[in-house]
């Protein structure tokens, strides 16, 4: 008897096809005697198979032959398809060398550069112009803002500059909205200068303004940054008079200070962006960009009706001093 189910499956496809020796067909017959499944699968498997028994079909002739021809063509079908690029030519070496580089060559070249020189750097220093003043009209509105916050709170008034003592330079107006939590910790009052400056308190200005007067000036200058505040005006009793929200929107409240020797009389726009013009924030909050100091009334903002960079001479008379300046 076979040991495994394999040698089984021996017998049983040796005997059907007739190909066992004569030892394994007389195991197989014994097999078959003895174990019916094994006869039951015997008889299906040679019933099968005797659906095969035809006449022997004959080949066509040079079958071989055609084969491989047929093959042959197919192959050199598809290597046609196949595009064959050329290959691309050696560089060729460079006309010029250091040795031929002749003068001419070094003028032509040295005039593209001053050409290319001509167009680019206006054009960069322009935006940088244009971003500088779009900085500084940016920090003028977020000035506004505090100014417009101090008046809700006091009654509509601005800050207020002194007619005399330590309060009354113009660049105290910036102290007092920092004391008065009104501007941002990081808030610098320099036109597109992103570097913060240390401000003194007010007691430090007053220590100043009692020890140091030549001091004091210059902190006061320093703390006014790069603008200059309203100096407000004398009314009809005589007495100094701040900058207030009900005097109307479009006069001017903080602006980018004007030139250094304007006390004397001289004009000229301020310097802050190349004399092209000034930042000019207005009581209502916008900010425009004055390409003259005066204005359409034919005021002078940084001078007063007598042409001294004090306080104005009367309610039409709007003066904006530098932080140093004094009503």
């Amino acid at each position: 008897m076979p040991e495994s189910q394999a040698s089984i499956e021996h017998l049983l496809v040796g005997l059907a096809f007739n190909c066992l020796d004569e030892s394994e067909a007389r195991q197989a017959k014994e097999l078959a005697a003895k174990d019916a499944g094994f006869a039951r699968q015997l008889d299906q498997l040679k019933s099968a198979l005797s659906s095969f028994d035809r006449e022997p079909v004959e080949p066509p002739k040079n079958l071989a032959q055609r084969t491989l021809a047929r093959v042959a063509q197919a192959r050199e079908a598809q290597s046609s398809t196949i595009i064959r690029m050329r290959k691309a030519p050696a560089p060729a070496k460079p006309a010029w060398n250091w040795a031929t580089w002749r003068m001419a060559d070094m003028a032509v070249a040295a005039g593209v550069m001053v050409v290319a020189g001509m167009v680019a750097f206006p054009s960069i220093r322009q935006a940088w112009v244009r971003h500088r003043e779009v900085a500084c009209q940016n920090n003028l509105r977020d000035l506004g803002v505090a100014f417009n916050n101090h008046a809700d709170i006091h009654n509509g008034r601005y800050p207020q500059i002194s007619p005399s003592g330590p309060r009354s330079a113009a660049g105290t107006y910036l102290v007092s909205l920092v004391e008065k939590g009104l501007l941002p910790e990081n808030h610098h009052p320099v036109c597109a200068d992103p570097i913060p400056l240390a401000r003194p308190t007010q007691s430090e200005l007053d220590r100043l303004y009692r020890e140091d007067a030549v001091r004091y000036q210059r902190v006061a200058r320093a703390v006014g940054g790069s603008y200059a505040y309203s100096l407000g005006h004398i009314n009809a009793q005589g007495r100094l008079e701040g900058p207030r929200r009900d005097q109307g929107e479009d006069l001017p409240l903080l602006a980018d200070r004007g030139p250094r020797t304007v006390g004397t009389g001289a004009k000229g726009n301020s310097p802050n962006h190349g004399g092209r013009g000034q930042n000019v924030l207005h009581h209502g909050g916008h900010v425009r960009f004055h390409t003259d100091r005066t204005l359409p009334s034919g005021d002078d903002i940084y001078l007063n009706a007598n042409g001294w960079p004090r306080a104005g001479i009367s309610s039409s008379d709007r003066v904006l001093g530098s932080g140093d300046d004094h009503p």
